[in-house]
């Protein structure tokens, strides 16, 4: 799945050379799993403007697309949300 990266222009463009995923902190959860990935430019050079800003992929185990975890909320509340039919919220919740 490509993985957006800031170009020199600052615009977003899709860069699957550099997503490096992280396997040791992929979790099981009922809906799927959730990996952590990083993007080589940032491991490269500890730059944090160069880091996902959502560094957490979401695999559903019903075989559907792949995603990126929202950042609100927390990764445990959203599978489980995922997991209930829950997700996304009703507007006033």
């Amino acid at each position: 799945m490509p993985s957006p990266a800031c170009s020199a222009s600052g615009r977003f463009e899709a860069r699957p050379d550099s997503v490096v995923m992280l396997p040791e902190t992929a979790v099981e959860f009922t809906y799927g799993w959730t990996v952590g990935y990083d993007l080589k430019e940032h491991i490269e050079t500890g730059d944090f403007t160069k880091a996902p800003f959502s560094p957490l992929m979401v695999v559903p185990h019903d075989g559907s697309a792949a995603h990126l975890a929202p950042t609100f909320p927390a990764s445990a509340e959203y599978m489980a949300l995922q997991a209930s039919g829950n997700w996304p919220p009703a507007k006033g919740q």
